[in-house]
This record gives structure tokens, C-alpha cells and sequence, in this order.
């Protein structure tokens, strides 16, 4: 397996986890090599591959034995029986996101500089290109943009709390697009927020972000359990 190296590392390692299952490196009831062993292989610490095989059991794939070992028991995932407690840690981060983006965006629209203006752009047509890409590719160009436009506001102390959550945000946004895939709306949100930060709109770009992130909000509160594509 190649070395991980971008966040957030637990699910990276889920997925090369996943994929040497899937590719039949070990057949159901195998013992898989220890957390050093996997650690070392990944080039990552042992918490990173203990969380992978948390994320992984939690679909039915392996089950760990205390004081024996991790073994597979599905070559198939299976869905999480804990969706709502998932749905629920999605809605916090979506929470602490609209507490943090909307003030955010009003600044942008006031200090926004001209590089500010050149990265958002870019960040926007990347975002939007990729509605039909992986969930996980769609998510981390879907923050970027969000930084971006924290980054434009030009307050420090909002940027590093945004800076904190990153790798969480990733995940949070990564866990939403596979359990609620978004349809093109989104992208015309997303485009309508940096035209209003563009044209020095505060109360506008402030408005629109809080309706997206609400948005997403109760997208999940009153679907939340429809399955995954």
C-alpha cells in the first residue's frame, strides 16, 4: 500500500484498508497484521490505523478481539448502524460552521483583496467542476473554497479556529455528500455567495451563506436515512 500523507489520515487509511480487502489480500476470518505492522506500512501513528478499523468494523467488515487481534469479517461493507449519531456530529460541525462562515463572508465582502478575489474565483469554478467526482474530492475542493473565503476576511482569530476544524470539516462535508448526495442547486449557492463577496455586499454574502449552511442543516435533519449511492 502507498504512504497516506493528506488529511484527514483515519479515513485515508479506511479506504487503503478497503481496497486490500477488495482486492482479496485477505479472505473472511483472516487475522490482519497488527497496528505497528499497518502503521508502519502506511507510514502513520497507531491511533490513525486504530480509528481506520473503528470506521471499518462500524460496517460490518472486521471485528476486533481483545488481547487477539482485528479479523475480517465481510468482504462487503455494510451500512453504519449508528447513521443518526452520525447525521447529529454532520449537523454540530455544520452548526460551528455557520457560527464562524457567515461573519466570515460579510467581512470578505469588506476586505476582500484583489489576490482574495483571484482565489475565490479559481476555488469556485474548481468546487463546481467537480459535482459528479467523488464525494471525498467534491468535499475537500468545497472547503477550500469556504477557506478561501475566511482567508479574504482577513481576520486572524477566525481563521485559525476555521484552520482547527479543517481536517474535520473534510470529513463532516466528505460524510454528508455519501449520505445526501447535493444536485446543482448547490452550485449555483456557492457561486451566488462569492458574486455578492465580489461586489462588496456584507449583509448579502452573510444572508446567503447562513441559508446554504441552514440548508444543509435541515437537509440532514429530515433525511436522515436515506441511503447512501
Amino acid at each position: 500500500m502507498e504512504a497516506l500523507s493528506r488529511i484527514p489520515l483515519s479515513e485515508k487509511a479506511a479506504d487503503a484498508l478497503l481496497s486490500e480487502i477488495v482486492g482479496g489480500r485477505w479472505k473472511v476470518g483472516d487475522q490482519l497484521p497488527g497496528e505497528m505492522a499497518l502503521a508502519a506500512e502506511m507510514h502513520v501513528g497507531r491511533s490513525t490505523i486504530r480509528e481506520a478499523i473503528r470506521l471499518l468494523a462500524a460496517r460490518g467488515m472486521l471485528a476486533t478481539h481483545q488481547g487477539v487481534g482485528v479479523f475480517l469479517t465481510a468482504t462487503n461493507p455494510q451500512e453504519p448502524f449508528d447513521r443518526l449519531a452520525q447525521v447529529a456530529a454532520i449537523t454540530d460541525v455544520v452548526q460551528v460552521r455557520i457560527a464562524i462562515e457567515t461573519r466570515a463572508a460579510a467581512l470578505a465582502a469588506q476586505h476582500h483583496h484583489r489576490d482574495d478575489a483571484t482565489a475565490m474565483t479559481t476555488a469556485l469554478h474548481a468546487r463546481n467542476a467537480l459535482q459528479h467526482d467523488a464525494p471525498r474530492n467534491l468535499a475537500a475542493a468545497d472547503i477550500t473554497l469556504h477557506h478561501c473565503i475566511v482567508t479574504a476576511a482577513h481576520n486572524t482569530l477566525l481563521l485559525a479556529l476555521f484552520d482547527d476544524i479543517h481536517p474535520r470539516l473534510v470529513t463532516s462535508m466528505t460524510e454528508l455528500l455519501t449520505l445526501l448526495p447535493i444536485d446543482h442547486h448547490d452550485d449555483a449557492e456557492h457561486t451566488a455567495i462569492v458574486q455578492a463577496i465580489l461586489a462588496r455586499q456584507p449583509h448579502t454574502a452573510e444572508e446567503l451563506t447562513r441559508r446554504h449552511l441552514l440548508g444543509l442543516a435541515e437537509t440532514l435533519s429530515t433525511n436522515p436515512q436515506k441511503p447512501t449511492e
